[in-house]
């Protein structure tokens, strides 16, 4: 509800009027934001909240970890109400409007992509998020004025270049390669406890030399199995088995083993068949081959190239966002009192 500020503070005043003599022992309507000569109320902001408190409630156990979930999501949830009613008022200015038709048409989009009717998608949405039919018509509302008003600043001023898609291909596949599966082998130089300068720059020495040969072709393998202070995977060749990148699920639950950060990262920027450092690790002088990594989705630059413009595309709109808001903000009194 976007109330005009003067009609939420009368309506305030008499609330507290017909009040009874306990009322002032519970809050039951304040004003948590200001835009503009608008109010947003606090009931307004519990009933946009009401799906995810109780999503907190089913999956957060009671007590100060669901409250500070609560919290932090009537804190979103009310930058977002600020935002929408900034859209809003320059929607006004602008005289856009969404129809019933486009949402309509939006609902019915919506629900073919999900293979089911309308009426489904409802109850769908009730079910899962709790949501009536009212509220996420709104909310497909508020998308909808929301992309007219950004098609609208930004029409005419994208510009994607083939450096642009290039940059962002690279940028997936270095993104996709964090979370695929690899296969590495090491060599493993350690340096005793104590040890003299002299004798630690003998063991970096006697590691750039193993590098540089593993470089030039030599087999890795046979290097590991002659040099390698690693007894586990000395025998192996240095083989350490398939690895997960750390952060991914099968890291996380402990399907996958995963290296050491340091070591992790250097064979992120090398391709298979290539050889990293050597670098130190605790104890130890190490040389990383990367001996394979599970194949990449994006076998090509033209293959995944709608994909690419998507992306960029959703970049662009959201930076043009951003400093719209930001246009509106320098330019319209907003006061959040949460």
């Amino acid at each position: 509800m976007r109330v005009p500020l003067r009609l939420a503070l009368a309506g305030l005043v008499a609330a507290a009027a017909f009040a009874s003599p306990l009322a002032h022992a519970v809050v039951s309507e304040r004003i948590v934001a200001v835009v503009g000569d608008r109010a947003i109320l606090l009931s307004d902001l519990r009933q946009r909240a009401r799906p995810f408190l109780l999503q907190i409630q089913a999956r957060v156990p009671p007590g100060a970890q669901q409250a500070a979930a609560e919290s932090q999501v009537f804190r979103d949830l009310l930058q977002k109400m600020v935002d929408e009613e900034l859209e809003g008022q320059a929607a006004e200015k602008a005289n856009v409007r969404v129809t019933s038709e486009e949402i309509e048409n939006a609902f019915r989009n919506i629900a073919a992509a999900e293979q089911m009717t309308v009426e489904e998608l409802f109850r769908t949405a009730r079910a899962s998020s709790g949501l009536t039919e009212q509220e996420y018509r709104d909310e497909i509302r508020r998308q909808i004025l929301e992309g007219k008003m950004l098609q609208l600043r930004v029409k005419g001023r994208v510009r994607i270049t083939e450096q642009d898609v290039r940059s962002a291909f690279d940028r997936l596949v270095r993104e996709e390669r964090r979370r695929r599966d690899y296969h590495p082998a090491w060599i493993v130089l350690r340096v005793l406890p104590g040890s003299s300068a002299e004798a630690v720059e003998e063991r970096r020495a006697l590691a750039a030399a193993l590098a540089e040969r593993a470089r030039g072709g030599e087999d890795f393998a046979a290097l590991a199995r002659q040099f390698s202070d690693d007894t586990a995977t000395r025998e192996e060749g240095g083989d350490l088995g398939v690895r997960a990148p750390q952060g991914t699920q099968a890291a996380v639950t402990g399907q996958r083993q995963v290296m050491a950060p340091e070591l992790e990262a250097a064979l992120m920027a090398i391709e298979p068949g290539g050889v990293a450092g050597p670098m130190r690790a605790g104890d130890a002088f190490v040389i990383m081959k990367l001996l394979s990594r599970q194949p990449s989705r994006f076998t090509t630059l033209e293959a995944a190239r709608p994909e690419v413009l998507q992306r960029l595309q959703a970049e662009i709109m959201t930076k043009a966002k951003q400093k719209w808001l930001d246009d509106l903000k320098r330019g319209t009194h907003v006061e959040v009192r949460l």
